[in-house]
């Protein structure tokens, strides 16, 4: 049986050891989705108002082109991923890589995904990162595991 298989990824290395995973343990009959959730910085890059400082305006100007060279490595990664898991004998087909902008919260965006895409099971990688902050706020894959109903949640560490 065919089952839809959500990945998600982010430029994070422990992200990135879910395509390996999937090229492993899954099988190769399976759809794939490959998504990243791109946080809005649109409104940040698009200011522009006689009242902002030069200081504000020139650091605006250095986080937009981080922020643009940060979408190039990232776009770079699908593709990567998509090419290993091709040469892993994933049907080129059966894989499609999504790019959504965040509307809530990224772990929000995953679970909207999961949950209204027929997805049969998700997979994430867990970032390591210090325990007051996870205790705090809560990580992506904490979050994403206490609002996800029904659907098979795979950590990849």
């Amino acid at each position: 049986m065919t089952r839809h298989i959500l990945i998600a990824l982010d430029e994070s290395d422990s992200a990135r050891k879910t395509v390996p995973f999937a090229a492993t343990h899954l099988d190769k009959t399976h759809d794939i989705t490959l998504l990243n959730v791109v946080p809005d910085t649109a409104a940040a890059c698009g200011l522009d108002s006689p009242s902002l400082t030069p200081y504000f305006e020139r650091e605006r100007n250095s986080f937009c082109r981080m922020e643009e060279r940060r979408q190039a490595i990232m776009s770079e990664t699908l593709e990567q991923a998509k090419a290993d898991l091709v040469e892993a004998g994933f049907d080129e087909k059966k894989l499609r890589v999504l790019v959504k902008v965040q509307e809530k919260t990224i772990a929000g965006d995953i679970v909207h995904e999961a949950e209204n895409g027929g997805y049969s099971m998700v997979v994430m990688g867990r970032k390591s990162s210090t325990g007051i902050k996870d205790f705090l706020m809560g990580s992506t894959v904490q979050k994403v595991l206490h609002s996800l109903a029904g659907t098979p949640l795979t950590i990849v560490s």
